[in-house]
């Protein structure tokens, strides 16, 4: 077999959408798997909608995502001139005609119009039962402007296309590029046309269904590794119900004939759960270098790396999406916090918090150094002094001391806020009795 060569070809008339990104991405498998190679053009003759922030959005997105490509991009805007001159020539054949300055190509009239395709087999249309593919088709706007399909079956010609894998919201575009390979004398690719990615409701992805573009998964926290290994499972599967699966794992399995029919639903869920096990591979520092930025854009400063390190390692098992991290060590950045009507209603179950928690405080000033053993262990002994039990004690000193009812191990947590924090909103707490 010839080399492998396959595109993707995305408009920047919008930003790079999940159902697009998992097309680049078998595209990209597909090519990497058969040591082939994969192209990137730009199909941009919609002048008025195409934008250059959504050019840059697209480059840096695939780029995020690890999808290189061979060769420079390739710009339809800039080859007008190519596309004229095959327009030219079917016009010299007869195959096409002039038409109020846009060009027409003179489809057939009867008959089937079919072709193979790699997961769906042979797919045919009668001409006649589909009137409008048997309209002349416009190969060339009056604004000078080639049409999507004309300038499609001539770039994958051009640039050697062997397999087109894209979508199969485009079938129906296929029956009318399938006229003009035979006509301009260009061997035609292999189709393989993927299921669209569907909504919990079967219906096709969108908004209503939650945050589709890729920037917005960037913008929560999800890591790309964990990104690719979720797209890969929408419509294929390495086999053996395998869920996680790295980069060059799914280099080596992809295959396309393992390619599902069926729309592939996407669950929120189900990506949040596996963006948690890249998470969790992930070392302390390693981690703590993808949340800083986080916290630096909540305006939390942490100049100590090793308090930061830490921290991160507290909440290590509890972060699904990076994005999360702020708001869930956020009592350790904020100097105040307040307590809610719950956590007022919480300490004035026991009368003996407002002394507990003023004892504290004292007890807590007076540890050196403020780790963890010497804290749980002077902790432990006042808790006998007063004559309550860990769980009398220590539920209501964390809410004292984070606002919270759930927080990380509770002597790690008061080791990590210091001793400052801690005295302060003891004695912030001890006065809610009185108020």
């Amino acid at each position: 077999m010839s080399e492998v060569r396959v595109r993707f070809a995305p408009s920047p008339t919008g930003f790079l959408h999940i159902g697009s990104a998992r097309t680049a991405l078998f595209n990209w498998l597909f090519a990497r798997h058969e040591h082939g190679k994969f192209f990137l053009r730009i199909e941009d003759t919609d002048m008025e909608r195409s934008k250059q922030e959504f050019l840059e959005e697209i480059v840096s997105s695939l780029k995020w995502l690890g999808m290189d490509w061979d060769g420079n991009l390739v710009f339809q805007s800039k080859r007008t001139d190519f596309y004229k001159k095959h327009a030219d020539n079917l016009i010299a054949k007869g195959l096409a005609y002039a038409d109020d300055g846009a060009v027409r190509f003179r489809v057939p009239k009867s008959g089937k119009v079919g072709f193979e395709d790699l997961l769906h087999g042979r797919i045919e249309f009668d001409l006649e039962q589909h009137g409008s593919l048997a309209e002349d088709l416009v190969i060339f706007k009056s604004d000078g402007s080639p049409t999507y399909n004309f300038a499609v079956v001539c770039d994958d010609a051009d640039m050697g296309i062997t397999h087109v894998i894209r979508g199969d919201d485009h079938i129906m575009n296929t029956p009318k590029q399938v006229p003009l390979y035979e006509a301009l004398g260009f061997r035609m690719p292999v189709f393989c046309h993927i299921p669209l990615i569907l909504g919990s409701d079967r219906s096709r992805l969108s908004k209503r269904h939650g945050a589709t573009a890729i920037r917005e998964y960037k913008e929560q926290g999800f890591l790309p590794q964990a990104l690719v290994n979720y797209l890969s499972l929408l419509g294929w599967s390495p086999g053996n119900n395998q869920e996680i699966i790295g980069r060059e794992e799914l280099i080596q399995k992809f295959d396309l004939n393992r390619v599902l029919k069926t729309g592939a639903i996407f669950g929120q869920d189900k990506l949040e759960w596996v963006n948690a096990q890249y998470v969790r591979k992930l070392t302390v520092p390693q981690l703590t270098d993808e949340v800083r930025p986080y916290l630096e854009k909540r305006g939390y400063a942490a100049s100590d790396r090793v308090w930061l390190e830490k921290l991160v390692g507290l909440f290590h098992e509890r972060i699904f999406m990076l994005a999360q991290f702020p708001d869930l060590a956020q009592f350790f950045f904020e100097d105040q916090i307040s307590y809610g009507e719950e956590a007022r209603a919480e300490f004035k179950k026991d009368p003996r918090l407002r002394e507990a928690f003023l004892g504290y405080a004292r007890l807590l000033e007076t540890i050196e150094p403020f780790d963890v053993k010497d804290i749980e262990m002077k902790s432990r002994a006042l808790m006998k002094e007063l004559g309550m039990t860990g769980k009398e004690f220590i539920h209501p000193c964390r809410v004292a001391l984070t606002g919270r009812t759930v927080s990380p191990g509770f002597f790690d947590t008061v080791a990590l806020l210091g001793k400052t924090k801690c005295t302060s909103r003891l004695k912030q707490a001890a006065q809610v009795f009185s108020s």
